[in-house]
């Protein structure tokens, strides 16, 4: 999709958020956006009138329309872009995540400043790197929550694309924030939903904590099993069998959260590779994930018989924010301890073994 596919309306977001600006772009912006959608303020401090709070309204007010552009415009991660073949200079993608600042300090007498961030699968050996001038920077706060290790938002299009750097150009760069009515919080954490949650997975003992020893015995629970017991527990009559194209392992419109019913969409792994989770155990350089978040849906679980590892986190978070632009959803991480919990609440928990001639149990 080309930076021109965006289309200047309004849009409705699903969940209330807003975007802090730390860089702004007013040329770029004013080439997304809408001019008869803007108020006067809005429009006058973005062609760089000198007016009252100023300031204010680049850092705080603008970002607002820019989601609204991103939602209306469907705007993909690099992930998605890569799956699907669209990764190309001129194209438009989100980025919330991992960045190092570069230029920002004292020392730098020009007015180049740099961010850049190391890329997962499908991306894994590429790094990302936004270029920007200081000319953008819309408050003072930018030098320091830009500077160094920092975690931002970033809306931008590809510039140049070689074999190590993805580059790219910035419209905005930030802090994406959910709001409430008591403070403005990160909105990552907010995507994701917690097991207990879900009310047919409420009657796990979470103060039981299995051993190593213990822990060994999810390598004796195949992967049916787990499904069989999702589907016991959420109502469904019929198990789904596998077969290598499917989107998702289990689909379901009935799990209830606050008393409601959602539609999960369920990804899981057995102990076939009993270590943690990795993008690269999900398919061909992790499509499984990407394929689970084409399915409509309200929550995403992921399951594994290990723990959940920080790159599978990661492009689940990514897939789960660009998707709320699209509709509301959550995560859920279903891991190897929450699954032996599950499992052992409901009589599947596997019977201790003699392991040696000394009768030794695990």
């Amino acid at each position: 999709m080309s930076i021109s596919a965006i289309q200047p309306v309004v849009a409705t977001l699903p969940n209330a958020a807003n975007l802090v600006a730390f860089y702004l772009s007013c040329d770029r912006a004013l080439g997304l956006l809408n001019p008869q959608h803007l108020p006067a303020h809005v429009m006058a401090a973005l062609q760089g009138h000198s007016i009252h709070m100023s300031t204010a309204i680049l850092s705080n007010a603008v970002g607002t329309y820019l989601l609204q552009a991103i939602a209306a415009g469907k705007v993909r991660t690099l992930p998605q872009l890569a799956f699907e073949g669209e990764l190309r200079e001129g194209t438009p993608f989100i980025y919330n995540g991992h960045f190092t600042g570069y230029g920002f300090g004292a020392a730098n007498k020009t007015s180049e400043l740099r961010l850049t961030a190391k890329l997962d699968e499908p991306l894994a050996g590429k790094k990302l790197s936004f270029e920007f001038s200081k000319n953008g920077l819309v408050n003072a706060t930018a030098y320091t929550r830009m500077s160094g290790s920092t975690r931002l938002f970033a809306f931008g299009y590809i510039s140049e694309i070689d074999d190590t750097t993805i580059r790219a150009v910035p419209y905005v760069v930030g802090d994406l924030v959910a709001n409430n009515h008591m403070m403005a919080s990160p909105v990552v954490p907010t995507l994701e939903l917690r097991p207990q949650e879900i009310k047919q997975f409420q009657e796990m003992d979470e103060t039981w904590f299995p051993s190593k020893a213990e822990f060994q015995r999810m390598t004796m629970v195949p992967e049916l099993t787990v499904k069989e017991l999702i589907c016991q527990l959420l109502g469904e009559h019929s198990v789904p069998s596998d077969w290598g194209g499917e989107e998702c392992d289990v689909l379901s419109a009935n799990l209830l959260v606050d008393g409601n019913r959602h539609t999960g969409a369920f990804l899981l792994k057995g102990p076939a590779r009993f270590h943690p989770m990795k993008p690269t155990d999900l398919g061909k350089n992790g499509d499984q994930l990407y394929r689970l978040f084409n399915i409509p849906a309200q929550i995403y679980v992921i399951q594994h018989c290990h723990s959940i590892g920080a790159a599978v986190r990661k492009q689940a978070e990514a897939f789960a924010l660009a998707r709320n632009f699209i509709a509301p959803c959550k995560i859920v991480f279903i891991d190897g301890l929450t699954t032996a919990r599950l499992l052992r609440a409901h009589g599947h928990w596997p019977e201790a073994k003699i392991t040696s001639r000394k009768g030794k149990m695990v």
